[in-house]
């Protein structure tokens, strides 16, 4: 046994499904093969569809994969896009941790970072070399000089669904970003499948 689930959450409306949900499932994919779970694309896609049949509201819907393959699914309520605050990480991550680049149930770094931080809603977090990577519960997106950028898959982030539409798009760019650019921002932004964009108010530093 793994000890852990593989898991994915995303927008549900009644007009146009799933967002993302192909993105959703290559990530998912991709994971399972790293860590040697059963996956079967195919049905994971008509649980999917089952499930939406009794939904009648836009929902997020999140789903969780065992290593044996057997698959969760349960809908929650969708949080509005208001602004949300946060702080900087009181300590860095490891931007080596492979569970930082997959989506699982293994959230320790997360909540040790929110622990730290009970005062905010979310934590800015930095790795060991000194380089923004994300927010515990969505990517991270700066606006410099008129730019819009999200720090560096090699910094040691998810890498998100909405952040790979949006670079498809050219929408934002990609780059390696040190703890200082939050100084030079002229606004912060969370993203991610459920709640798309929203905006950040950075509260504290450290």
């Amino acid at each position: 046994m793994a000890g852990f689930e593989l898991y994915e959450a995303t927008l549900w409306d009644p007009e146009r499904g799933y967002f993302l949900l192909e993105r959703h499932l290559d990530r998912l994919g991709a994971s399972a093969a790293h860590f040697g779970f059963a996956f079967d694309r195919a049905e994971v896609t008509r649980r999917l569809a089952e499930f939406a049949r009794d939904l009648r509201a836009p929902r997020k819907v999140r789903w969780e994969l065992s290593a044996d393959g057997s698959l969760f699914v349960e809908d929650v309520e969708l949080k509005p896009s208001t602004v949300v605050r946060v702080a900087l990480a009181r300590t860095r991550i490891d931007s080596r941790d492979e569970f930082l680049r997959h989506k699982t149930s293994r959230r320790e770094v997360y909540q040790a970072a929110l622990r730290a931080h009970p005062e905010v809603d979310d934590v800015v977090l930095w790795n060991e070399h000194g380089e923004l990577t994300e927010l515990c519960a969505s990517n991270l997106v700066l606006e410099l000089e008129g730019r819009r950028v999200t720090p560096h898959r090699e910094s040691g982030l998810l890498p998100g669904t909405f952040r790979a539409e949006l670079l498809a798009r050219g929408e934002i760019q990609e780059e390696v970003l040190p703890v200082k650019s939050l100084e030079r921002a002229s606004a912060l932004f969370g993203v991610n499948s459920a709640r798309r964009w929203y905006p950040l108010e950075l509260v504290r530093l450290q």
